[in-house]
């Protein structure tokens, strides 16, 4: 999912889970109470089996759904999103 405050771009899923659900809870959490949504942050959450990892960068949010089994590595590929794009 990629986000610019509560305003979602764009959201892909290739399972079928309530994925998309979470993601924006979590969406509305990181940005609840801040009125300034610029500030950069990365932050994980782990819901069941399933890890959200978030980064936010100059106000665009991009948030990745992963298994707990990859671990750190895709966190790190988060954070080049932002890079090239």
């Amino acid at each position: 999912m990629v986000a610019r405050g509560q305003v979602i771009l764009a959201e892909f899923s290739a399972t079928q889970s309530n994925a998309s659900v979470v993601a924006k809870q979590i969406l509305s959490k990181i940005n609840q109470g801040s009125d300034d949504t610029n500030n950069d942050s990365n932050v994980s959450f782990s819901h069941d089996r399933y890890v959200f990892h978030v980064k936010r960068t100059d106000g665009l949010t991009v948030l990745c759904m992963a298994d707990d089994a990859f671990g750190s590595k895709l966190p790190l590929i988060v954070s080049f999103i932002h890079f090239f794009y």
